[in-house]
């Protein structure tokens, strides 16, 4: 298994298989290859992938960068972020001070500073979750292989790698209950299946032992779940990337990115919204 530093990472390393420490986001993301995201756009068409815009970060993933921070590098992220509990005012002064320290993406206030220190604290307090995140591990690792049945590079990005080689991924969600319609709607199976086989890809004679998402509640009492996804779920999830995957790499070969077919389509109101006098019971 080949761990190198983000210094040392070449477009000859990336194509042969690497795991990368220290890389940056936004290097990350710059860099080629595609992710698991990418072959989102693709699912939903070839074009959604090649028209995409460059993402601004919005305050919600500035807000996720600091919960990932504050869970799996504690120690980053108090020398880092500024948390101003009780002011709730972007024009007061005491923001304003602390954001010529620390720059204004790392400086939370009100519910923005509640809710990150509130998921902190109450993963300590899952004993699960704990033991989990208290593991000898890589933080923000990055792993970068080539396909091989359609030979273009892969990338994607574990929050965490245990030495036991098990992945780990953090969700926010605002109901535990609810977290099987977050993996469907955002595709999370998609993710691990994805995850698992380029890690094996890049590794050559390594494969994850398990994965593992993390999900807290945004909201107080911030409870929180380790959730595993069965098998026909992640196989599922594989048989999806491979679609994307083959259909992105026919568009690079090609260099065409086709829309969605546009001819026509049928379609019936939601359940909810239907007559229900039509409606059989």
């Amino acid at each position: 298994m080949k761990i190198i530093e983000y210094s040392e990472l070449t477009p000859e390393l990336a194509a042969s298989g690497c795991l990368v420490t220290g890389m940056p986001n936004d290097a990350y993301h710059a860099y080629a290859g595609i992710s698991k995201s990418g072959l989102d756009l693709v699912a939903r068409s070839p074009a959604h992938y090649a028209y995409r815009a460059a993402v601004e970060p919005s305050r919600a993933m500035i807000i996720g960068s600091a919960t990932h921070a504050a869970i799996f590098e504690p120690d980053v992220f108090a020398k880092q972020y500024m948390l101003l509990k009780d002011v709730t005012d972007r024009r007061s002064s005491a923001y304003k001070e602390a954001v010529k320290v620390h720059g204004e993406d790392n400086v939370l206030t009100g519910k923005e500073a509640d809710s990150v220190a509130g998921m902190q604290a109450a993963l300590q307090l899952n004993h699960h979750a704990k033991l989990l995140l208290d593991d000898d591990c890589w933080n923000e690792i990055a792993c970068f292989a080539t396909d091989p049945v359609t030979g273009v590079l892969v990338k994607c990005k574990f929050d965490k790698l245990t030495r036991g080689l098990i992945g780990v991924d953090l969700k926010t969600t605002q109901d535990l209950r609810e977290f099987a319609k977050s993996v469907a709607n955002y595709r999370y199976h998609v993710q691990q299946a994805f995850y698992a086989d380029v890690f094996e890809w890049a590794s050559i004679d390594y494969k994850l032992q398990a994965f593992y998402f993390l999900a807290v509640e945004k909201d107080a009492p911030n409870a929180s779940r380790i959730f595993v996804l069965d098998t026909p779920s992640v196989e599922y999830g594989r048989k999806l990337y491979r679609e994307a995957l083959n259909t992105y790499a026919e568009c690079l070969a090609n260099n065409e990115w086709p829309l969605p077919d546009g001819g026509t389509e049928y379609i019936t109101l939601p359940s909810w919204a239907a007559d229900p006098e039509q409606q059989e019971f």
